[in-house]
C-alpha cells in the first residue's frame, strides 16, 4: 500500500506543499511550517509541571498583547 502525502498550507505564511507534514499548533491546532513553530514551556495546572509544546507565532504573540 503506498502513502499519499496530503497537500497542507501554514496559516501563518501561506506557505503550502505536499512533501512532508505541516506541524500542528498545540493551542490553536492548526497547521505550520516549521519556521513559524517554536517550542515552549508551557504550565500544566493538573500536574504542577511546565510541558514542552510547539506553539505557532501567532499564538505566542497574543500572550505577549
Amino acid at each position: 500500500m503506498s502513502e499519499e502525502n496530503s497537500r497542507w498550507l501554514c496559516h501563518v505564511c501561506g506557505y503550502s506543499s505536499d512533501i512532508g507534514t505541516g506541524q500542528a499548533c498545540a493551542e490553536c491546532y492548526k497547521i505550520c511550517c516549521r519556521q513559524h513553530l517554536t517550542v515552549t514551556g508551557v504550565y500544566n495546572p493538573e500536574s504542577g509541571l511546565y510541558e514542552l509544546q510547539q506553539i505557532c507565532v501567532e499564538c505566542q504573540f497574543k500572550k505577549t498583547l
